[in-house]
């Protein structure tokens, strides 16, 4: 496995910045990939917000004020073990398609879909409550979002050389030595995006608990 030998740390799952604007662009292609669908499926899911009709309208109002409601009205723990819970319907996925044969083309969606989910509730946000929608968006989500986006783009990004790996090792070389210190590396580095969930679902608990009664939506 020479993607293994080359670069068996935890932090090489992260972002390498080689000399020069083209090794940039070359070295981190799937991660910027990956962050264009994430972006895309923002625009999909504010546009949904715009164009859908009275009812979806009205189902939707009812699921994100309800979201808003409940989390401003559990305790901080509660609250943790959801977000936290939320999250890893996103990044336990990504992990498992990694070691699957025909998983790639899940995990470039995997933060399309996110992204709509986004975008979708900060669309909604800022169109039935205007400033105070987004005061709410970017003081109690944005942050927490930030970091458990991110751990999902590394997920997904480490995801698909793994199934690519796996895919060279059953049907190209058949090379299997070093299988059993590559599957240890890639399970640590998912600790490490585990870990940064969880600290992203606390400070989001900590968020809602100390502003979401200050934010007033209803």
């Amino acid at each position: 496995m020479k993607r293994v030998k080359k670069h068996a740390t935890i932090i090489s799952t992260g972002i390498r910045f080689p000399k020069g604007k083209s090794g940039v662009m070359k070295n981190n292609q799937k991660l910027i990939i990956l962050t264009v669908m994430f972006i895309c499926g923002l625009f999909l899911g504010a546009i949904a917000v715009k164009n859908t009709n009275e009812a979806l309208a009205e189902r939707l109002q009812m699921l994100i004020e309800n979201f808003c409601l409940v989390r401003s009205q559990q305790s901080i723990f509660v609250n943790f073990l959801s977000m936290f819970g939320t999250e890893c319907i996103f990044l336990l996925p990504a992990m498992i398609f990694g070691i699957c044969v025909v998983g790639e083309p899940v995990l470039w969606l995997l933060p399309l879909i996110r992204g709509m989910g986004i975008g979708i509730i900060s669309a909604y946000l800022y169109s039935n409550h205007s400033l105070n929608g987004m005061l709410y968006f970017a003081v109690i989500l944005l942050a927490p979002s930030v970091f458990s986006v991110a751990a999902l783009l590394l997920g997904c990004k480490e995801s698909i050389l793994m199934t690519r790996d796996i895919n060279r090792i059953l049907f190209i070389n058949g090379e299997h030595s070093g299988n059993t210190e590559f599957l240890k590396l890639y399970i640590l580095r998912y600790i490490v995006l585990f870990a940064s969930v969880l600290l992203s679902s606390g400070l989001g608990a900590f968020l809602t608990f100390a502003f979401s009664s200050k934010i007033s939506l209803f």
